[in-house]
């Protein structure tokens, strides 16, 4: 299984940044090997659609970042990758924390685990389960 992990730098023992877009690496780990592969990011405009694509392109499960743009979270949002919240840490360390499910969910693009309160189609019920609807 592979989980990408937005970075300050390009090893595990970097801190998770804290937005998507403005990351300058994308780490994508193997979760079984724990093999990393660093994809160089250079913030521009649009340049998070680019880290979306590398996220399903490697067949990431999981996303661990802060704060996503709305279009970056609505797509992969819509490809059933999970967002966890992971600012404060080193990759190493949120990747032991997801592994033992101690983070938090990204539900909503600012990177909260808060319900945006304007859901009201199936696909978007999945985004945010366990708010009343």
């Amino acid at each position: 299984m592979n989980i990408a992990v937005t970075a300050a730098s390009d090893s595990l023992n970097s801190r998770v940044f804290h937005e998507f877009a403005q990351t300058p690496y994308l780490l994508v780990v193997n979760m079984e090997t724990m093999a990393c592969t660093p994809c160089p990011h250079i913030p521009q405009a649009g340049s998070d659609l680019e880290l979306v694509r590398i996220v399903l392109e490697h067949r990431c499960e999981a996303v661990i970042t802060g704060k996503l743009g709305e279009e970056a979270f609505k797509l992969l949002a819509d490809e059933a990758v999970t967002r966890y919240r992971g600012t404060g840490m080193t990759v190493a360390y949120a990747l032991e924390a997801m592994e033992n499910r101690e983070l938090d969910l990204i539900r909503n693009a600012d990177g909260t685990d808060e319900c945006a309160s304007s859901h009201h189609d199936l696909e978007e019920l999945q985004v945010c389960s366990g708010h009343n609807h």
